[in-house]
């Protein structure tokens, strides 16, 4: 099996940091999963014009999050990298609160 996921996976350029961001939302997701069956989450309606779960909140600051540093990727470039990760830390914070 290490060998298919080594084949499958060389052309990407693997850092310890890079293999901590996949391990991280890995084990995210599966907390997610462990904290949605031991406690089922309720859909509810906040500030986004749907229903939305946990989970549904989670993927969508994801997205979010994933969307704001491209973008600043995009407009900026490489430079002061802490700014886009204020900006979306603290998005992911307000939507999955008052999502």
């Amino acid at each position: 099996m290490w060998d298919w996921i080594i084949s499958n996976t060389s052309w990407m350029y693997w850092t310890w940091q890079s293999g901590l961001a996949i391990g991280g939302l890995f084990a995210a997701i599966a907390f997610m999963g462990i904290w949605d069956a031991v406690s089922p989450s309720v859909a509810r309606k906040g500030f986004f014009p749907i229903s939305t779960t946990r989970g549904d909140r989670f993927f969508i600051g994801i997205l979010s999050l994933i969307t704001v540093f491209l973008l600043w990727l995009g407009i900026v470039g490489s430079t002061a990298l802490w700014v886009p990760l204020v900006i979306s830390v603290a998005w992911f914070a307000v939507e999955g609160v008052w999502g």
